[in-house]
């Protein structure tokens, strides 16, 4: 009897219901895309912000389209990338992301550079170090040395701890 009435408290109750998402009609000629980006946002209660280099203009004609939609087709007619987090929705073009990678991975490499060399050394049994040298070469780091020591048969290695791990 207990279940039961939780069940019709469940269906009663309007909040425990799915939330259907929202439509949007969105009818603009030739409007700047941050107040359209703005407009979108506003129905959504989400804060925004927009990057300097977002710029040009739209025009759009949508009826009765899932808000996500409108704006995946918003920012990807003006050639724009976003990002939600929280509440809050970044906006910015694909050119501003393609070079804050390429920045990303320059101070990677520059952090890898500035790495602290270590040594280590690595005696073979039943192979010869000569011909595993040309191989292991490539596994290197650009700071990286290997040598080799036909008399004991050994690779001594010089280069940074994630080098030499891997």
């Amino acid at each position: 009897m207990k279940q039961w009435i939780a069940a019709l408290l469940l269906m009663l109750i309007p909040g425990v219901q799915a939330a259907k998402p929202q439509k949007v009609t969105l009818m603009v000629d030739d409007v700047p895309v941050a107040q359209v980006l703005q407009a979108l946002a506003e129905q959504e209660k989400l804060n925004l912000v927009v990057s300097p280099d977002v710029s040009g203009t739209v025009s759009l004609h949508l009826t009765d389209v899932p808000w996500k939609q409108a704006l995946q087709t918003v920012v990807k007619s003006a050639g724009l990338i976003t990002r939600q987090e929280g509440n809050i929705l970044s906006v910015h073009s694909i050119a501003w992301q393609n070079n804050n990678i390429a920045r990303q991975e320059a101070e990677q490499a520059r952090a890898q550079a500035n790495l602290p060399l270590e040594n280590r050394s690595i005696t073979l049994q039943y192979a010869d170090a000569g011909e595993l040298a040309k191989a292991g070469e490539k596994l290197l780091s650009a700071k990286g040395s290997m040598t080799v020591d036909k008399r004991t048969n050994r690779l001594l290695l010089r280069d940074n701890k994630t080098a030499l791990s891997a």
